[in-house]
């Protein structure tokens, strides 16, 4: 065992077949601290845990499940992947999908869980994945807005700097949001912020041995700091906080097919 590892979970949908937005797919990353004892509010990713093969799968009333790897952790300690995305991610997931006020053309289609290493990278490309049969979808059936525009929700950590916030760009709101200035209204803020709270709050995990598996949402990064390497230290997230703009993200929009008018001008 060696070189700090980390979770990458990623949350990825698309949207409802047959819309004008149908080509289009999203997805938010998170990274997670998976230690054997205490999780840290800053610390440093264990090195004590190794992805093992272990090829299994299962089938559960809304989802199905399937892995390529187990976590073996010191002495006879070990966590399942498995089991961690049916018991928390699947019903985190839906509840999300069910009060965020995301466009009800939004599908969450599943997550999939990465064990990384210290360039952030999956190892061995191993993965374990969720994969929604009854699929969540947003609850808003206003007007969805550009699949380019999105509401972002900041994660403070008791890390000072640049290095201790992170951000994740949700899928589609829509209008109804949004007040008669073109901002968002101050209580769907309200009710969105809690909402994240809420999801990651509801992504921990704790064993119930404080030396066992707890696992915990972190903000951590590439760029190197004072001789630390990329992905080797983090903070625990801490807080949220949601602003009344909606940003812009081009690379939202990759497939969706732009349709043109166009006509001549004379001149006189």
């Amino acid at each position: 065992m060696a070189g700090e590892k980390h979770f990458r979970l990623t949350i990825h949908g698309d949207y409802t077949p047959g819309s004008a937005d149908a080509p289009e797919i999203w997805a938010v990353n998170l990274r997670q601290a998976l230690v054997f004892g205490t999780v840290d509010d800053i610390g440093t990713f264990p090195s004590n845990w190794d992805p093992q093969p272990s090829f299994t799968n299962n089938t559960e009333t809304d989802w199905t499940t399937d892995t390529t790897y187990t976590i073996n952790g010191p002495g006879t300690d070990f966590f399942d992947p498995e089991s961690y995305l049916t018991d928390y991610v699947g019903p985190t997931l839906q509840a999300w999908m069910g009060a965020a006020g995301f466009s009800s053309h939004v599908r969450c289609t599943g997550a999939s869980l990465y064990p990384c290493d210290t360039t952030g990278t999956a190892i061995g490309g191993n993965v374990a994945r969720l994969t929604f049969t009854t699929i969540p979808l947003g609850t808003s059936s206003g007007k969805m807005l550009p699949t380019e525009n999105s509401v972002v929700v900041s994660w403070q950590t008791h890390v000072l700097g640049p290095r201790g916030r992170g951000r994740i760009y949700g899928p589609p709101i829509t209008a109804d949001a949004l007040t008669s200035y073109g901002v968002l209204d101050s209580g769907w803020v309200s009710t969105y912020l809690n909402t994240h709270v809420n999801t990651i709050e509801g992504l921990s995990y704790s064993a119930p041995a404080p030396t066992q598996a707890h696992l915990r949402t972190v903000v951590t990064g590439p760029s190197s700091s004072g001789g630390v390497a990329g992905y080797t230290r983090y903070g625990t997230i801490i807080g949220a906080r949601v602003g009344q703009v909606v940003d812009t993200q081009r690379r939202r929009r990759n497939k969706l097919p732009e349709l043109y008018v166009s006509d001549s001008i004379s001149q006189v």
